[in-house]
């Protein structure tokens, strides 16, 4: 018999909320109990191109003990947004408002990790930057992404082989970022 545990482990890696970004309507509060009730295993906080302070993400956290909340930030970039997420986000200085180019080397320079937030979501055709530098990731799903931008960011991701993350906690459906694609998979197994 198979001895190994699998657990599930859901997050949602775009999360805003109306103390660091004018277009959430929630509280910390609220996100985080939204979560708890979807079942989810930790969220990012990634609000507009700010880095929660850390001592209140850790007062948040000893809130909400059981969810895993990660410090991450959203990045506007004249390509678009990214989320970013570093090991030491206060000893690591990014550039404002940068090509995605500069973006990602800086944030791999670092040791951190882009995904591309809702992708295609004002665009309507493939950007040339991502046959020279490509994100760790894409979000495919998103309460602010329709349905074309939504095939085409599934497809982008696709096509890169990488981590797609589904954002849809505004519509209390579950998300999870998975780092392979399965067509009808909604969910992460993790051994």
């Amino acid at each position: 018999p198979d001895t190994r545990l699998n657990c599930l482990m859901l997050y949602d890696f775009h999360i805003h909320t109306s103390k660091y970004s004018a277009c959430s309507l929630s509280s910390p509060e609220e996100m985080c109990l939204k979560a708890v009730e979807a079942g989810l295993t930790g969220i990012a906080l990634t609000e507009h191109d700010v880095w929660w302070p850390a001592a209140d993400l850790k007062r948040l956290q000893e809130r909400f003990a059981e969810l895993n909340i990660l410090r991450g930030i959203e990045i506007s970039c004249p390509e678009g947004h990214f989320l970013v997420f570093l090991p030491d986000p206060d000893n690591a200085k990014l550039p404002a408002w940068c090509s995605v180019l500069k973006l990602i080397s800086t944030v791999h320079y670092h040791g951190g990790v882009v995904i591309w937030a809702h992708p295609f979501r004002f665009k309507k055709s493939r950007p040339l930057w991502l046959d020279r530098i490509r994100p760790d990731g894409m979000e495919v799903a998103s309460s602010n992404m329709d349905q074309r931008a939504e095939t085409m960011a599934e497809a982008a991701g696709i096509e890169v082989g990488k981590v797609i993350s589904i954002n849809e906690l505004s519509q209390s459906s579950p998300i999870m970022a998975r780092a392979d694609y399965a067509e009808d998979a909604v969910k992460a197994e993790v051994p």
